[in-house]
């Protein structure tokens, strides 16, 4: 039980760590160097879908490696440190190289999270995969606060929004994310000798051909990949215009911004924790669903009226139900894959994560440009709605997998 403890610390300590890359880079930082260096909200939407499509085409393969080697830890190693890299030198040049830099870096951030992921599954049980989910979820916004802090303390030293800033910012964010996730693979007792060869390069790519070949085995996978595609596309977008929204709509600046950063933080957090604890009660396709109409009415409620006190109910409502979003959606995953491909099939998920990516904030980020900020909130509540009916479809339980053979 000791040694469980550790682990789900272990495992949990990852999301705190990739939560500050997150939080500073993807919401805050980098949308806003990209602005302060003559870019628009649409060059912010393009680069961020670019590098998730890049992400999503290559996960399902990098999955599949994963189960057969189970080299799990080593991959995530090498993401979260290719990461951290290209995240210490986006602040170091002009407009393009920013895009591409920014680019790579959030290209390998969404390539360690699938592999992340599917290490929930040797750390858990049917009966408890929604809590420990719902603490991983949770000790990440703890990550968010502390990225607050960091932010606040920068922006007082060096001003809120200016170059020298940011770049500071971007060399802490490298050496936080990197430094704390080592507590992850020191403590996560994931073990395996097998080098990673160039036959499981071929096994690997033979396994993924075979899911897709056998897609109808996978038919309720394939439909909450669906619904999964829609509503992840919603929740990025989200989190990616969240800063940009408020400064067009309201005029927020940074340092008005971040004291409420905190308070959605906190009630991601504690969100985590309550949807952690339903789902394994009450079932996760019932708590997803109610999770994704929650999220209409509240971004339907900043649609209708945009004032500072709106901005402050939907940050703190959207934080809690963004942390229900994370939550559950690792446990439906396990609960409809086979275990033998456990990881490869986060690949898929993390495929039409990624791929999501590539409409949402591009669409919202096109809208909000040429059209206007508070007419782009469309576009993420259809989303939602769209997540909600596809994911109506989905049957628990009703997969007849191929016992001799998954590929």
């Amino acid at each position: 039980m000791k040694s469980l403890k550790k682990q789900i610390f272990g495992w949990s300590m990852y999301d705190f760590a990739n939560t500050i890359f997150s939080a500073l880079f993807i919401t805050v930082y980098f949308p806003l160097f990209v602005v302060l260096n003559g870019g628009t909200s649409f060059y912010v939407g393009l680069t961020m879908s670019i590098s998730m499509l890049l992400a999503g085409l290559l996960v399902p393969f990098l999955g599949a490696i994963a189960d057969i080697t189970q080299r799990k830890k080593l991959l995530l190693f090498i993401f979260t440190l290719l990461s951290c890299i290209f995240t210490l030198f986006t602040g170091l040049f002009d407009l393009t190289l920013i895009l591409i830099l920014g680019l790579l870096a959030n290209f390998f951030y969404h390539a360690s999270l699938d592999v992340y992921d599917s290490l929930l599954v040797d750390i858990s049980s049917k009966k408890n995969i929604g809590w420990i989910s719902g603490i991983g979820t949770a000790v990440g916004y703890l990550g968010t606060i502390l990225s607050v802090a960091i932010a606040y303390i920068v922006g007082l030293i060096y001003g809120f929004e200016t170059t020298q800033g940011i770049r500071i910012i971007f060399l802490l964010v490298a050496i936080l994310f990197f430094s704390i996730s080592l507590i992850t693979f020191f403590y996560v007792k994931i073990t395996s000798k097998v080098k990673i060869k160039k036959e499981h390069f071929s096994e690997a790519f033979k396994r993924v051909i075979f899911t897709i070949k056998n897609i109808k085995q996978f038919k309720h996978i394939g439909i909450f990949l669906l619904a999964s595609f829609l509503y992840m596309d919603a929740a990025n977008t989200s989190i990616i215009f969240l800063f940009l929204y408020g400064r067009d709509q309201l005029g927020l600046s940074l340092v008005q911004f971040l004291p409420l950063y905190v308070l959605m933080a906190i009630a991601a957090f504690i969100g985590s924790l309550i949807f952690g604890k339903i789902t394994d009660k009450v079932g996760h396709k019932k708590t997803l669903t109610m999770v994704l109409f929650l999220w209409v009415l509240v971004i339907l409620n900043l649609y209708i009226k945009t004032t500072y006190t709106t901005f402050i109910i939907t940050g703190i409502f959207g934080g809690a139900l963004l942390g229900g979003i994370w939550t559950i959606t690792r446990p439906i995953l396990v609960e409809l894959s086979p275990k033998a491909k456990i990881a490869e099939l986060f690949g898929y998920q993390g495929l039409t994560e990624k791929f999501s990516g590539v409409i949402g904030p591009a669409l919202f980020g096109y809208v909000a440009t040429f059209i206007d900020f508070r007419q782009a909130l469309l576009v993420v509540i259809g989303l939602f709605l769209a997540g909600a009916l596809v994911l109506s479809f989905v049957k628990k339980n009703k997969e007849k997998y191929l016992n001799k053979d998954l590929g």
